[in-house]
């Protein structure tokens, strides 16, 4: 199962959405290299900016919510999937008429966490 499935059946099944093919459309994706390619140091590095909806050590991956925003007050949701060095990050974002680029923006804060040494 690919990584953007996994996040958004996670989603459903916790009812944060309705439609997967309609929020399929919202999900952002991006592959990194990280700091240390340990399932341990990516737990330890996204513990604080949400919290850590599912996690399965076998297949190594993590659903978490990430708090963008001035003041912490939106929510986004991601999955990092780890694989040898690299990972996959896969955010969905819920965006209204205005756009915010809350997905890019979760990209962008979860890559400095995860990409430091």
């Amino acid at each position: 199962m690919n990584t953007v499935s996994e996040l958004l059946k996670c989603l459903k099944s916790k009812r944060f959405i309705n439609d997967i093919a309609k929020a399929e459309k919202e999900v952002v994706t991006e592959k990194i290299e990280l700091g240390k390619p340990t399932d341990l140091f990516i737990r330890d590095a996204i513990t604080g900016m949400g919290t850590i909806l599912k996690e399965d050590l076998d297949k190594h991956f993590y659903i978490t919510t990430v708090k963008v925003n001035a003041f912490g007050s939106v929510l986004t949701h991601a999955i990092i999937k780890r694989d040898d060095s690299s990972a996959e990050i896969a955010v969905y974002a819920h965006e209204g008429l205005i756009k915010q680029h809350l997905a890019e923006k979760t990209i962008e804060k979860l890559k400095k966490v995860l990409c430091q040494i």
